[in-house]
């Protein structure tokens, strides 16, 4: 008997599927608890009823069985193994194209296996549905994850690439499986093509049915869109940083040159688009970066943009990015708030809470704070700390992060602020007593008192009393006039500073600069313009994906943005692999500790460097 999928022995018992190899696909949305949390009922309604609506759109054109739904997660079993992961595909790229602006995106998983199974009046049991559910709560939004058996299945049947995932240990199974990744490739050449009828036919007259191409691949325009497509750039072009952040669009404009001469992007035409954001009293203009960011959201050919320097503007730009779904990558920026919910991260994306958009390769200054701590209490072997704010909101944060983290160490903490003008020394009562704190964490800028404190320190005689900062500090050796070291002068000794870097940077960018533009740019601009040129790689490769997934023009922008936010595998940058968690920060958190050497930079001092530390992924 066979019936909607389901077949039995005449007495119900469970019984073998005939030596038959099906196909098994789950798929599930992701966020969907959260979604009501943060949208409602009805709003969650609405889009669970779009949801269902294109799988079962999908499954009926593969002539699939729905053995089970629940909530927003489905069950199905196919009689071909290429017919399941076609099925997947199409689910896929239906959610993207209902996901377009200004819909609510559509955020799923697929996970696709095969094998034998046994027969029950409930479905199919055995390991095959089991490895297919646990691959689809793997997949990333956007994905169809599959195993090697699948590939091997239909490698020579399906236009499909398949992007390897890694060995992965899946829950209950005893060793790693192979992982795959499931893209539209190319069509291939004409020639016989093993497709399935549907199930009842089959079954009555044990006949295959041959003939209709898979619609995801007649759907595929025959020839990429050409472009140009436009990658904006919005940094200060303009006023006293411009000179500073110059190598960042230099880098932009040479990752670009490498991957189209490399042939990457198959003759499609890829330009840039710097706008100025300069000016203001910090170097930028919010306006402005808000400005630029509202132009380039309104041209249907922009797929990204690189920028800007500098959080606050940053902050004016993600809701606009946001709202347009187009992908925003910084090189530089740590405010926490850009990403992260809890420092709200949901207002600035407000029109699309569950889309990210914004993504960033430093770490964050909350990850440096804890990274500070980290290093105070196992690096400098201190359980007792003198904590320092410059009672701004930043330096502030800076200190609460550090004296959390030292706390929940087990490390003690004595709290003070340094209000302005006031006697740094009128903040140090304890510093020197008996049992008191053996080094002081100053939560602010060179600017708004560093310098005075570790001065005050030195004077009462408590310069071998550890002096710790963060990036506020680290600005430049004693060479550089206003720089921390060069205001604190022979005090600086003993001081000690973190720095949120992006990794390593390759020996190929270092070559690739100098060919281009001759010597390297100085050393804390260095790695902000080696991070310039992976964030237009990660763009670029992604662009490449959508173009070989066969993206429409209208629907380019949407898959650039998903490919990044979604996809599970690391980008090979010029700063080493880089991946995204699910708020957008980069999975490695990466913090370099820096001493301050009197003797370096011919006598004026500088920062050398004692160690780098992965602190990722972001919590």
């Amino acid at each position: 008997m066979v019936e909607d999928g389901r077949s039995a022995a005449p007495d119900g018992a469970p019984r073998r599927s005939g030596g038959a190899t099906r196909g098994f696909l789950f798929s599930d949305l992701r966020g969907y608890t959260r979604f009501v949390d943060l949208h409602g009922a009805a709003a969650a309604a609405d889009l669970l009823e779009r949801y269902r609506a294109l799988v079962r759109q999908a499954v009926a054109l593969h002539e699939g069985a729905e053995i089970r739904t629940e909530g927003d997660s489905f069950y199905v079993v196919f009689p071909s193994v290429s017919e399941a992961l076609a099925c997947g595909l199409d689910i896929v790229a239906a959610a993207r194209t209902a996901s377009a602006p200004p819909a609510q995106p559509i955020q799923l998983g697929v996970g696709v296996h095969a094998g034998e199974t046994l027969e029950t009046p409930e479905g199919y049991v055995g390991q095959p549905v089991n490895i297919a559910a646990r691959l689809c709560a793997m997949a990333p939004p956007g994905e169809v994850f599959l195993t090697d058996t699948v590939r091997a299945l239909t490698a020579s049947v399906l236009p499909v690439r398949f992007v390897s995932r890694g060995r992965r240990r899946l829950k209950g199974i005893k060793e790693p499986i192979q992982l795959y990744a499931a893209q539209p490739g190319d069509v291939p050449a004409p020639g016989p093509r093993r497709v399935s009828g549907r199930w009842l036919a089959i079954a009555a007259a044990g006949i295959a049915v041959a003939g209709a191409a898979l619609i995801w691949a007649a759907q595929r325009p025959p020839t990429a869109p050409p472009g140009p497509w436009t990658i904006g750039l919005s940094l200060p072009l303009t006023g006293y940083l411009a000179p500073e952040v110059e190598p960042l669009r230099r880098a932009v404009e040479l990752a670009v040159a490498d991957l189209t001469a490399a042939g990457s992007l198959a003759g499609v035409e890829v330009v840039i688009a710097p706008r100025d954001d300069g000016g203001g009293e910090f170097g930028e203009d919010d306006q402005r970066a808000a400005a630029n960011a509202t132009a380039l959201a309104a041209d249907p050919s922009a797929i990204a943009m690189i920028g800007p320097w500098g959080s606050f503007s940053a902050a004016r730009q993600i809701p606009i990015t946001n709202r347009a779904g187009l992908l925003h990558c910084s090189p530089t920026n740590t405010d926490p708030r850009l990403t992260k919910p809890r420092a709200g991260a949901l207002d600035l994306r407000s029109a699309f809470p569950e889309r990210i958009n914004y993504v960033r390769l430093p770490a964050a200054a909350d990850i440096e704070s804890a990274a500070g701590a980290s290093f105070a209490f196992h690096d400098l072997g201190s359980d007792h700390a003198l904590v320092i704010d410059d009672t701004l909101e930043v330096g502030r944060l800076v200190a609460d992060g550090f004296q959390g983290e030292f706390e929940a160490l087990g490390g003690r903490v004595v709290r003070r602020a340094l209000n302005p003008g006031s006697d740094p020394a009128d903040v140090m009562d304890l510093l020197g007593s008996a049992g008191g704190p053996t080094l002081v964490f100053f939560g602010g800028f060179t600017n708004s008192g560093a310098p005075a404190v570790r001065g005050a320190m030195v004077e009462a005689g408590l310069g071998e009393t550890p002096f710790l900062g963060w990036d506020g500090l680290w600005d430049g050796s004693g060479a550089e006039n206003g720089s921390f070291i060069n205001v604190a002068g022979p005090a600086a000794a003993g001081s000690y500073a973190s720095h949120p870097t992006v990794g390593t940077v390759s020996a190929n960018f270092d070559r690739r600069y100098r060919e281009a533009y001759g010597d390297l740019p100085g050393r804390i601009v260095y790695e902000y313009a080696a991070a310039s040129y992976a964030c237009a790689e990660i763009v670029l490769e992604s662009l490449e994906e959508a173009i070989s997934a066969g993206t429409s023009a209208a629907g380019m922008r949407e898959a650039v943005r998903a490919n990044v936010v979604g996809r599970s595998t690391p980008f090979e940058t010029a700063v080493g692999g880089v991946s995204f968690d699910i708020n957008g920060d980069a999975q490695r958190q990466i913090v370099s500790f820096y001493q301050v050497q009197p003797t370096a930079a011919g006598g004026a001092g500088d920062w050398v460097i004692l160690k780098e530390q992965d602190f990722g992924p972001a919590p």
